[in-house]
């Protein structure tokens, strides 16, 4: 009886540590799979973190390899500078909204890098053109004198330019004008019968005692 006893005890023993090694075995299992899909979140963060950063350089990489002389190559670091905010701003504040309502940053992350700078230089050529708002939404131009109608609806009149004479005409106008004072003076002559800058009578200077004055101080 005791023997059965221990031969049973021993093989309950057995049993319990094939269960042990078997859920221990099943741990490190679980454990590897659980390292293998940080490391695969973790790269995936990389490689999110890195486009991130490709796209924000970008423009500033395109203007350093720009050849430039010497002179030209100090404006490099602002125009950079500048790349940099103007790509934040459109990820940040234009992204998601306007005429980009389809496109939020994490679709926009999704893309691949040719796919996000064709999208962000479709946006920079309607911004210089002058013909999307700040938003992507295109300006219309109104046929009243001008005015661009924004995506608010709001009007605003382009001022009017100011007609200004030009050279010819200001020297035509400085002829005409010599010219008419020149008749006018020959016309004063001939009515008067002699120029108004001649003082004498028309007897000639006068024959009486003429008193010149006492000079003194200050012309008096």
């Amino acid at each position: 009886m005791s023997g059965n006893g221990a031969s049973g005890g021993g093989g309950g023993n057995r049993e319990s540590q094939s269960v042990n090694q078997y859920s221990q075995a099943a741990r490190q299992r679980e454990e590897k799979a659980r390292q293998r899909e940080l490391a695969a979140v973790k790269g995936g963060r990389s490689v999110v973190e890195k486009e991130r950063q490709e796209f924000k350089e970008q423009g500033a990489t395109n203007i350093e390899n720009i050849k430039t002389p010497p002179s030209v190559s100090i404006l490099k670091a602002p125009l950079k500078a500048g790349s940099r905010v103007t790509r934040d701003y459109f990820k940040t504040e234009v992204l998601g909204k306007g005429a980009y309502k389809g496109t939020d940053v994490t679709s926009f992350e999704a893309m691949s890098r040719p796919a996000q700078e064709s999208l962000y230089s479709g946006y920079i050529s309607g911004r210089t053109s002058g013909k999307t708002d700040a938003y992507g939404n295109p300006i219309s131009q109104g046929g009243d004198g001008g005015g661009a109608i924004t995506s608010s609806g709001q009007v605003v009149q382009a001022p009017q330019p100011v007609a200004s004479p030009t050279t010819a005409e200001v020297s035509q106008s400085a002829a005409a004008e010599a010219q008419e004072n020149i008749t006018l003076r020959k016309k004063r002559i001939l009515a008067k019968g002699r120029s108004p800058t001649i003082m004498t009578s028309s007897r000639g200077a006068p024959t009486g005692s003429l008193t010149l004055g006492k000079p003194s101080l200050l012309g008096r």
